[in-house]
């Protein structure tokens, strides 16, 4: 048994790992009266082969369709009766359910959560009711001129991995999902090998371990690594795409440049830029550009993921101020780029991040998030405990070259959503 001490506010933090290849994280803290357990896996999208699209969105579905302990809705109802809230996530990089909950309750929403994660009922008739769902989701997805933006987006500016594909899939995939699909997909890849179980709040640490090992740490499924994700080659020149659409009436326009992967030391620069750039009200472009009447809104930031990454900005404005945004927000990184950034800047942004991690991880559903998206993402659970100190140790000189290394003039991807006349 190995336990870390990370600083104060975060607590003591437990970590091991189970003989089956489960990863355990307990954060035990006694200034809270809720507890947040999570499951996380180290599989989203990017994994899904031609016929697959889709199917990790699918699959997350699926888990809340029954398992061979309690019947579909079941429990949910448990859950909600208990004051409590039950959900899950899939992404290009990870997959994780969660239940937030009163500290008398943790048992059962372990149990549930292990049920769920590892003895789902995968049935072919629950396959076939679930489908029509997806779809409409998916239809909803294509109806929303934004969501279309992004698909729009990653497709131009990934060529290689699985990033230009969407979480959601294809109508052609979802439709001949069957059960056998489903489940070899399930077992293959929800395995302990990618597997993080993460307890937050006041609970005892060496009764979650144990009720953990009774549970979780009994699964028995073949091992799965993950393949890398393939990085992206240098983009050396800039990718444009425009889209009309009768439904907007204002342009929203997205432009990004490609990034470090989120295990990268940059990774921690480019949140210290994003903080900069775009972190609010007092950020660069939001200061000339949203308060200055150019755009009605003005966000931006670091796109992080296992593979090639994005640092992007994303503005609502007039379709006929479009230009005029985009040529300010390029004045602007030329500018950082030939002079530099000024270090005030640089030490005010770090210390707004530190002091915002702090509050947020006051929530035990953040606190938890923090240590499942460090162990299943960056596969390393130093990324949560280090953050803050990892984000005290970027230098002027760190942004200086990001900026000069990333974000040119002539190799960023731009997609434009305008109303059409």
């Amino acid at each position: 048994m190995k336990t870390l001490i990370a600083e104060e506010k975060l607590g003591n933090i437990y970590i091991d790992k189970l003989d089956n290849g489960i990863t355990v994280v307990i954060k035990e803290r006694h200034d809270t009266e809720a507890v947040s357990v999570q499951v996380w896996f180290g599989i989203g999208s990017i994994y899904e082969g031609n016929r697959e699209k889709g199917i990790s969105h699918f699959l997350e579905h699926m888990l809340f369709n029954g398992t061979k302990y309690t019947k579909p809705g079941e429990i949910e109802a448990e859950i909600e009766k208990k004051g409590g809230y039950i959900n899950a996530a899939t992404s290009f990089d990870f997959t994780y359910y969660y239940i937030d909950i009163a500290a008398p309750f943790w048992k059962e929403a372990l149990t549930y959560l292990y049920w769920m994660t590892t003895q789902p009922l995968l049935s072919d008739e629950m396959v076939e009711k679930e489908k029509p769902i997806v779809l409409e989701e998916l239809n909803r997805h294509l109806d929303n001129p934004k969501s279309y933006l992004w698909d729009t987006y990653y497709a131009l500016a990934y060529k290689v991995s699985n990033y230009k594909h969407p979480v959601i899939g294809y109508r052609e995939t979802i439709e001949k999902f069957t059960g056998d699909m489903v489940r070899d997909y399930f077992y293959k890849h929800y395995v302990p090998s990618v597997m993080t179980v993460v307890v937050a709040g006041n609970v005892d640490t060496e009764e979650v371990l144990k009720k953990i090992r009774e549970t979780f740490g009994t699964v028995k499924r073949e091992r799965y690594i993950p393949p890398e994700v393939p990085l992206e080659p240098p983009q050396k020149k800039i990718r444009e795409k425009e889209i009309k659409k009768k439904q907007v009436t204002r342009a929203y326009i997205a432009i990004g440049w490609q990034a470090p992967p989120a295990k990268s030391k940059e990774a921690f620069v480019a949140n210290v830029l994003e903080e900069i750039l775009a972190g609010g009200r007092t950020s660069i472009m939001y200061q000339e550009i949203r308060e200055k009447g150019l755009a009605q809104a003005i966000y931006g930031g670091y796109m992080s993921h296992k593979g090639t990454s994005q640092f992007l900005f994303y503005y609502v404005t007039e379709p006929d101020k479009v230009e005029t945004v985009k040529k300010k927000i390029l004045e602007i990184l030329k500018e950082y780029r030939e002079k530099g950034i000024p270090e005030e800047l640089v030490e005010k942004a770090k210390k707004r991040i530190i002091n915002r991690e702090i509050f947020s991880r006051e929530e035990v559903d953040n606190d938890a998030e923090s240590a499942g998206y460090a162990s299943a993402v960056i596969n390393d659970i130093k990324y949560d405990i280090e953050y803050t100190e990892n984000i005290e140790r970027v230098k002027k000189s760190d942004i200086d070259k990001f900026i000069k290394t990333y974000l040119g003039e002539d190799n960023y991807t731009e997609v434009k959503l305008l109303p059409e006349r």
